[in-house]
């Protein structure tokens, strides 16, 4: 069996997961801030107020939970890297 380990491109992959992430928690923070903002004050219907409790159960744990998972990948990723050199270099 042969493997072929390309550190760079996936250091690189890793790289870019996280900053993905934390690009994606910065868009999220600006649309929380938005809907607190206009919900109720610029919004206030029935349909408005079922968006704000639906969101705020989102972000507070769904949000979190998927950028945790994406962060581990791009820790796994590094680690897998990392263990795959140390093999190859029978470390």
């Amino acid at each position: 069996m042969n493997i072929t380990i390309n550190p760079g491109a996936a250091t690189d992959d890793a790289a870019q997961i996280d900053s993905i992430v934390s690009q994606i928690e910065e868009d999220m923070q600006v649309l929380d801030a938005a809907i607190k903002r206009n919900i109720p004050d610029g919004v206030q219907t029935t349909w408005s107020e079922t968006v704000k409790a639906n969101w705020e159960s989102y972000y507070s744990a769904d949000v979190p939970a998927a950028m945790e998972d994406m962060k581990l990948s791009a820790a796994n990723l590094r680690l897998a890297v990392e263990q795959a050199l140390s093999y190859d270099q029978e470390r």
